[in-house]
């Protein structure tokens, strides 16, 4: 029987031209290394009773504690390494953590939504013709993180401070935790997508994760959309799931233990810390109230879930992002007025462009030219049928909401001072990935739309930085 006619069988072989990005097979070998270090080195070089490097680091501790720069021992180091930081009582509690998350997901109620047009490649007969087929999520991210306050707000009245100092002094524990479900998520997935669906039919596979490399497919992802069911009616998809909910309340959760063990430790609150749990507090509530704006990001609609996407939720966002916080805990900073005066204005300026630039975006995608909310706005017509607006905030940047999020992203790293430069590896680090990102969709949109893409970019000359980049 031929391969494409087996039921379950996979219909939809390897690319045999693959585009590969990150280096391709060997750049994926060294993000299943590198990622996870740069995690825990973050934490080994900013910690209390070592310092915050330069400033405070003494080099005879080292960058990571008992891994050589021998090659012949590496692997043997990394294993001993991580059992040195394996930490049950915090891996008992992230796991309980994401148990609950999922409990969440299915019992507290959400309205229930469409996604963009599924790309990927192969899937079943009935997708096939994925010319207007779409998945279903339910929204209630939000209503989590509410949930989650209501009880942080009771335990904080019934136990004070006390149970939360758990995460600031169990944090290295919990970043091994998150490795744990990290690849244990990976792994599964990575299996998943070779498995039928319930009805027998193959997957539907991202067109960037289906090279035939094992490592290469297991670390960008193979599956574009993995989901336990394959009913129309279903709902839980394990990237979505994984998406918003792990990283970003995780992320806040860590901000608070860290404010309570500056609490602890200097009996108040520096407005510093204030600072960067207000705006980062913000920025994870306005990305939870505007969830159904994730189903439109290359995250959904182009990439598939695998070792990158997985580590990059449940392990780099939240203790990496958190570093602003955990500086603050073992280096307290009162900001001057002007300081002050300078990180909130940075934080408004960027809030102001990126929620301005998204919502102009998705309410013409959404409403049409037509609709009185776009009314005065140009655009362009492609060949495709697609409109590329070329006035408003779309028309300073082809990719200006960068900008304003980029700057959000300076502003939480402010009120850390210039000690060290470790509270600033996330504006960096997002600088550089908001880079390659726009890199990536230019490249996309360059294919898609052809010389139409051409005559918008003469329109639209800046790429993220209006007269500058």
């Amino acid at each position: 029987m031929a391969k494409n006619s087996s039921k379950g069988g996979r219909r939809t072989p390897p690319n045999p031209n693959p585009e590969y990005e990150f280096l391709g097979p060997p750049g994926a070998v060294a993000m299943l290394i590198v990622l996870p270090l740069i995690t825990y080195g973050l934490y080994f070089n900013c910690r209390p009773g070592f310092g915050c490097i330069p400033a405070f680091w003494d080099p005879k501790d080292g960058f990571w504690p008992s891994i050589s720069t021998d090659p012949t021992t590496i692997p043997s180091d990394l294993w001993n390494f991580f059992v040195a930081n394996w930490d049950s009582d915090a891996f008992d509690i992230y796991s309980v953590f994401m148990m609950f998350l999922f409990v969440c997901y299915f019992v507290i109620p959400g309205r229930v939504v469409e996604g963009t047009v599924v790309g990927g490649v192969g899937g079943s007969p009935l997708t096939k013709d994925r010319s207007n087929y779409k998945l279903k999520y339910k929204i209630n991210a939000l209503k989590t993180l509410v949930l989650i306050t209501v009880l942080v707000i009771a335990t904080l009245y019934t136990r004070g401070v006390e149970p939360f100092l758990f995460l600031h002094d169990h944090f290295v524990g919990l970043i091994t935790a998150s490795l744990v479900w990290t690849f244990g998520v990976s792994i599964f997935v990575y299996i998943w997508s070779f498995l039928p669906d319930n009805n027998g039919q193959e997957k539907i596979l991202a067109h960037g994760g289906n090279t035939g490399n094992k490592i290469y497919d297991f670390v960008l992802g193979r599956e574009l959309n993995p989901r336990f069911s394959a009913s129309p009616d279903s709902t839980f998809d394990i990237k979505y799931f994984i998406e918003l909910r792990p990283g970003l309340i995780g992320w806040i959760l860590l901000n608070f233990g860290m404010a309570c063990k500056q609490y602890h430790d200097i009996g108040y609150i520096t407005n510093s810390m204030v600072a960067v749990l207000v705006f980062e507090t913000f920025y994870v509530v306005d990305s939870l109230w505007n969830e159904a704006a994730v189903l439109t990001t290359m995250d959904i609609t182009t990439d598939g879930f695998g070792f990158m996407l997985a580590n990059g939720l449940l392990t780099w966002l939240p203790f990496n992002y958190s570093v602003q916080a955990r500086f603050l805990a073992a280096f307290p900073l009162e900001m001057s007025l002007p300081h002050c005066a300078a990180v909130i204005a940075t934080q408004c300026i960027g809030y102001y462009i990126f929620r301005g630039a998204n919502g102009q975006k998705n309410n013409f995608r959404r409403y049409g030219a037509s609709a009185p909310q776009n009314k005065g706005l140009k655009y362009i017509e492609t060949e495709s049928g697609s409109k590329l607006l070329i006035s408003g905030w779309w028309g300073t940047a082809r990719h200006i909401n960068y900008f304003g999020d980029w700057l959000m992203a300076l502003a939480w790293s402010l009120p850390c001072g210039f000690g060290s430069p470790l509270p600033y590896f996330y504006p960096i680090y997002f600088a550089v990935l908001l880079i390659h990102r726009e890199l990536r969709d230019e490249e996309k949109c360059r294919k898609k739309y052809g010389k139409d893409w051409d005559r918008y970019c003469e329109i639209v000359r800046w790429r993220i930085i209006p007269y500058i980049y």
